[in-house]
């Protein structure tokens, strides 16, 4: 079987210094409305309620919602950037370009692990919180590092596991009842902005949330304070057809690892791909992907699974290959294919073969 899923986005800039004065700043507001069912839940594993690493990164929060009200101030000739409002961590932290020539949402936006808390706290798109992140590079632009201070209860559970969400739309904004997540990253850039060497970024973070989170090990929604866990990030441009050319092959790679393993499920996990720029000389814009990733399980989640009488879960992971065909301005059309080894990890849900494509359209 299948299913459809879209996302439909609008996204408003205004420059404060053009039309109010206020100097070297801006106001992002991004809107987003989503429809469609879950390949995952329905055809992949639905005894469970889907597999972990969910085909299509698009689907979740099937509603309208208000994302980002985001003000970024910039200092320093933009060394310096500060940005506060309705924030998406996943926006800043953990992130790579080359993780959305791919469907699966292991990979689009983030390595799927440091979303895995019950209460959710850790924010992607299209779900905003209260926040202020600061980045900044070193004069000579080599080093980047960013912190960020986030409310840590987007979703107004006040720590609670059993509490079903209550900021539907995005709507709420009140500050929430759960701590705060604390991030932190710093990147180190090799060949920045380069026409002629073979750029690439390398990243280590981490993030500290100090609100209540279920207690993996329990089935009665026990709860534990503080969830921490910390990533590895590359992105490496490896071959490049030409000077100052943007054909060419990159590579990328990630490590994330638990520190909290009585409230992280998933305890570690990695990803690795390759992206193609331009492999056929007629079609210079568009794209080849191949990745893998693989998520493994702490044994704490297998304790509630024992008690449960559920099988063990071990480990999940996916391997997928795409191209993007840029049809025109802000047309894409992607072919897509996916292999899911181990669905829900317990080994008992048959291993899945998913065929897709991607329609994207911008303007």
């Amino acid at each position: 079987g299948g299913t459809y899923a879209d996302n439909i986005a609008l996204d408003l800039g205004f420059d404060l210094e053009r039309i109010a004065g206020i100097k070297n700043t801006s106001l992002l507001i991004k809107l987003s409305q989503r429809d469609g069912r879950s390949v995952s839940q329905q055809y992949i594993a639905p005894s469970v309620g889907g597999n972990v690493f969910t085909v299509q990164e698009l689907y979740g929060g099937e509603t309208f919602k208000l994302a980002n009200v985001q003000f970024t101030t910039r200092f320093l000739d933009d060394r310096l950037n500060l940005a506060y409002g309705r924030l998406v961590a996943n926006d800043d932290f953990l992130r790579s370009n080359l993780y959305c020539q791919f469907l699966n949402n292991s990979f689009c936006g983030s390595p799927k692990p440091v979303f895995l808390q019950n209460p959710f706290t850790f924010t992607a798109y299209p779900l905003a919180t209260w926040g202020v992140r600061a980045r900044y590079d070193t004069p000579n632009r080599d080093w980047t590092f960013q912190l960020a201070v986030y409310d840590g209860d987007p979703e107004d559970k006040g720590g609670n596991p059993a509490k079903p969400p209550n900021n539907p739309h995005g709507t709420n904004w009140g500050w929430g009842n759960n701590g705060v997540t604390l991030a932190a990253e710093a990147q180190y850039h090799l060949n920045r902005d380069s026409l002629q060497a073979l750029p690439g970024v390398y990243k280590i973070g981490a993030y500290y949330l100090t609100g209540q989170f279920q207690n993996v090990a329990s089935i009665t929604n026990e709860t534990e304070r503080g969830n921490a866990t910390g990533w590895l990030l590359a992105e490496q441009m490896l071959y490049r057809e030409a000077p100052g050319d943007k054909r060419g092959l990159w590579g990328f790679g990630s490590l994330v690892f638990s520190l909290t393993n009585d409230t992280n499920p998933m305890t570690w996990y990695f990803n690795a791909g390759l992206v193609y720029q331009g492999l056929f000389r007629g079609r210079p814009k568009d794209t080849t992907g191949l990745a893998i990733t693989s998520g493994w399980f702490g044994d704490q989640v297998n304790s509630a699974q024992a008690a449960q009488g559920l099988p063990s879960k071990t480990y999940e992971a996916v391997i997928e290959l795409n191209h993007m065909f840029v049809v025109g301005n802000g047309l894409l059309i992607g072919p897509d294919l996916q292999y899911i080894i181990r669905p829900a990890g317990t080994g008992d849900i048959d291993n899945a073969l998913a065929l897709g494509a991607k329609l994207s359209i911008q303007f």
